[in-house]
């Protein structure tokens, strides 16, 4: 694949419709861009009703501040706001905005906030949520250490929340492209066959049951 630097790729033809001719990227392939830009910038240049998909991990609320900037838990939500009023107007009627986002510690408490959730509430109202993720990152380290490894008062943080919101009810998805092999027993009962019957959850299973849908439905996390 021919990486160009400094410029678009020739086989990108959305340069223009897009309005990103004058902000030329770090490099580019047949398959897409990498602008390095302050992101407002970018979101404000993209003409309304242009966009599939904005996926994306902002800096988190911790209570530690890093090197490349991360907004404190009590501004966190009126710093964010501006860049999700920009990516709902961009995103097309079908398209979905995607956020993985990490929780944070009340500082100098062994409490967790709950910014992150207050965030998805707030999104709630603009945009619609189609469903809940949770990334587990099983390497994450220990932190914060006073509570975690020190006095040993709580367990490490090793998930985050993936939030996806549609800009309408209706996103474009199709589960069918994240399908999960069958488990040995669903196997079972698709060979051999299910008999239909209410279970005693009040759940009705239907002879459909044992249809070969050629996998099983993702878990969220």
């Amino acid at each position: 694949m021919m990486l160009t630097r400094n410029g678009f790729h020739a086989d990108l033809d959305w340069v223009d419709d897009l309005r990103l001719s004058g902000l030329p990227p770090s490099y580019s392939t047949s398959l897409g861009a990498m602008i390095q830009v302050d992101a407002i910038e970018l979101l404000r240049r993209l003409p309304s009703n242009s966009v599939d998909l904005v996926m994306t991990s902002p800096p988190f609320a911790l209570t530690r501040k890093k090197e490349y900037g991360n907004e404190p838990l009590d501004r966190y939500l009126q710093w964010f706001m501006p860049f999700c009023e920009e990516i709902k107007r961009i995103l097309k009627d079908t398209g979905s905005f995607v956020l993985d986002i990490g929780g944070a510690w009340v500082p100098g408490v062994p409490v967790r906030s709950v910014y992150h959730f207050e965030l998805a509430v707030k999104l709630a109202k603009t945009f619609f949520l189609a469903q809940e993720f949770y990334w587990f990152n099983p390497s994450r380290l220990p932190t914060p250490a006073e509570w975690v490894t020190v006095r040993r008062l709580r367990v490490k943080d090793a998930v985050n929340m993936v939030w996806w919101f549609g800009k309408t009810e209706w996103p474009n998805a199709d589960n069918k492209r994240v399908l999960q092999p069958y488990s040995e027993s669903m196997k079972d009962l698709i060979r051999n066959g299910y008999k239909a019957k209410k279970r005693p959850s009040g759940h009705d299973i239907s002879t459909k049951f044992q249809n070969d849908n050629g996998g099983t439905s993702s878990r969220p996390y």
